[in-house]
């Protein structure tokens, strides 16, 4: 029987051999490609949204420690004995903590590190030099593997060439199909993850101005207190200096708290009542802590904070009272949802503070309040709908069958129609890169807030840097009204011609002219000052030598100042050089400094 066998072997045809290893061949690959279902079907759904909470993990290696020590594993005889004395307790709770507070380190910042994503040069010279965060560093492995692949391809088609012309005749016009029906299919794909990446920014950014429009508009309504005395120039028709010098005199005035002259006078400014500041200074702490919470509630990477540990941690770093957290820990909500109530007591505290008085406004002011915060309920709601309706699986799944089909299938279309083994291998590595990448950037945009970290973290939305600019915003418009410079009375009076300017500004001749002759003013001023001490002075001779010396001194001083006398002098001097320095800086020096200092708020 085996003779028998061996011989019908020996009887058979190069190209029946090589036509059974190809069914042979078939056949595995259609057992393994039921295989890869078999495991895919077992395995969690890849485009679920599953962020690991830090109590999961804490979970997760808790059950391992648990297993490893019912197997009995030996401990290794090389490692630290503290390592293994030390209470798992201890090492969680070390490791908690410190996650916390980095979390809460970035979660307090009021200026934003980093860009909300990664920014570009235009210029093509500097986008091909990147790495991180490009197509090239998502698909070099794949991009190395399928080149191997064709290189086997191209190994077994020089050893049977003859088999593989005659059984692949054609196979080109079936790749070409296949390669635009994949093309369509692809670009589509992308198109619709990249409009649910911009939506989720877009609800991002509304929701960030729609806080913005809370805090700008209690700053506006909050009750103040207005001056009885003011310190405003008074001809400013003839002397710009001295409206100047009137503004500077107020500026002063209100830093220190009071009036030069006297020390009790009422502040020049129309100031927040210090009930009114309170309550906006609250605000602002409840919209922060809002904000917070909301982006915890739908992204992995500040899921932490909603723990039990996690709100403690808070509480002790001083982003929430005792109270606060037991009644966000009491109440019947999801742990995910505990923004919602900071949002209500935002409502309240408005509807309270406006009954007390400390917020003013009509009816109409309050509706248009109310419905600021439907507008918020409903930015933040959008997002955990996008992120839940993102993509049907069987759309991502027909799509990843497209692309690995003819990627698998191009070696073999190109070997078939006579393309040389470099330029074989080489389009197989290109159609990688382009189409696999292409499929992974849809991938990093129905991922938008990194919640499953598919694209290495490189390039997602910033959670901090919304944050942090949310923070600024809280207390933006707050002190842009701390002080008011026109009064309330004058405006009732309709007295406003202290505030009054030409249309187009004074030209530069009439500001020379005015500049001078409040130079030759006050030159005035300090003679008719010096002459009517000269008078009083003139009727006791013995004062005359003590005002002489006087004199002397201060020209004594002034000769100091110009040469640097001593010590003193020389560092006053340095002090001043420096200011004039500041203050005399270049135009472009002045427009780096505002591009560092400029916010841009939504």
């Amino acid at each position: 029987m085996k003779s028998r066998m061996h011989i019908k072997l020996k009887r058979l045809k190069p190209s029946k051999i090589f036509q059974i290893s190809i069914i042979i061949l078939q056949h595995l690959c259609f057992l393994f490609l039921l295989l890869l279902l078999f495991v895919f079907s077992n395995s969690s759904d890849a485009f679920s949204p599953s962020p690991a909470t830090t109590s999961n993990l804490f979970r997760t290696t808790r059950q391992l420690s648990f297993q490893q020590r019912q197997r009995r594993i030996p401990k290794s005889t090389s490692s630290l004995r503290m390592v293994f004395t030390t209470p798992s307790s201890v090492i969680e709770q070390a490791s908690t903590k410190i996650l916390l507070d980095d979390l809460i380190d970035e979660s307090v910042r009021t200026s934003a590190r980093y860009p909300v994503m990664m920014q570009f040069d235009p210029s093509s010279g500097w986008i091909w030099r990147r790495w991180r965060g490009t197509v090239f560093s998502e698909t070099w492995r794949t991009f190395l593997t399928n080149m191997v692949y064709a290189s086997i391809v191209c190994l077994i088609f020089k050893c049977y060439k003859t088999q593989f012309l005659q059984n692949l005749s054609g196979f080109n016009i079936l790749w070409g199909q296949l390669l635009s029906v994949t093309t369509f299919t692809l670009t589509f794909f992308l198109n619709q993850s990249y409009s649910l990446w911009r939506n989720c920014y877009g609800f991002s950014r509304r929701l960030q101005g729609r806080l913005n429009d809370l805090n700008m508009t209690l700053a506006a309504h909050a009750a103040r207190v207005e001056p009885t005395k003011y310190r405003i120039s008074k001809d400013s028709k003839d002397s710009s200096s001295s409206t100047a010098a009137a503004a500077a005199a107020a500026t002063t005035a209100t830093t220190n708290g009071s009036n030069d002259s006297n020390p009790e006078e009422e502040p020049v400014f129309s100031t927040y009542t210090e009930s009114a500041r309170q309550v906006l200074e609250l605000m602002a702490r409840y919209v922060r802590v809002f904000n917070l919470l909301t982006y915890a509630s739908f992204t992995g990477s500040h899921r932490p904070l909603l723990t039990p540990q996690g709100m403690r941690r808070l509480v002790d770093r001083g982003i929430i009272t005792e109270d606060e957290r037991k009644v966000l820990s009491d109440v019947q909500v999801p742990v995910t949802q505990r923004h919602n109530v900071l949002l209500l007591w935002i409502m309240r505290l408005f509807h309270d503070a406006r009954k007390a008085g400390h917020i003013e406004g009509s009816d109409g002011f309050e509706q248009q309040f109310l419905e600021k915060c439907h507008v918020i309920r409903a930015q933040y709601g959008s997002i955990g709908d996008e992120l839940a309706g993102r993509m049907p699986l069987a759309y991502a799944h027909i799509v990843q069958v497209l692309v690995d089909v003819i990627l698998w299938m191009y070696p073999f279309m190109a070997f078939s129609t006579g393309m040389t083994p470099f330029l074989g291998v080489l389009g197989t590595g290109l159609l990688t890169m382009f189409y696999q990448g292409l499929f992974d950037l849809a991938k990093q945009f129905l991922d938008p807030y990194d919640n499953e970290n598919y694209g290495k973290g490189d390039d997602p939305l910033c959670i901090d840097t919304l944050i942090a600019e949310t923070n600024a915003g809280s207390v933006r418009w707050m002190n842009g009204l701390a002080e008011k410079p026109f009064a309330l009375e004058k405006i009732q009076n309709g007295d406003t011609l202290d505030y009054q300017l030409p249309l187009r500004g004074w030209t530069a001749e009439e500001t020379d002219e005015r500049e001078e002759k409040a130079r030759m003013e006050l030159e005035r001023e300090m003679l008719e000052q010096n002459a009517a001490e000269w008078r009083a002075i003139s009727s006791d001779d013995q004062a005359i030598p003590a005002f002489l010396e006087r004199k002397i001194l201060e020209i004594d001083d002034d000769d100091n100042d110009n040469v640097g006398g001593n010590i003193n002098a020389d560092e006053q001097i340095m002090d001043e050089c420096q200011n004039v320095t500041q203050e005399n800086m270049t135009m472009e020096e002045a427009l780096e400094q505002m591009q560092e200092c400029t916010e841009k708020v939504p």
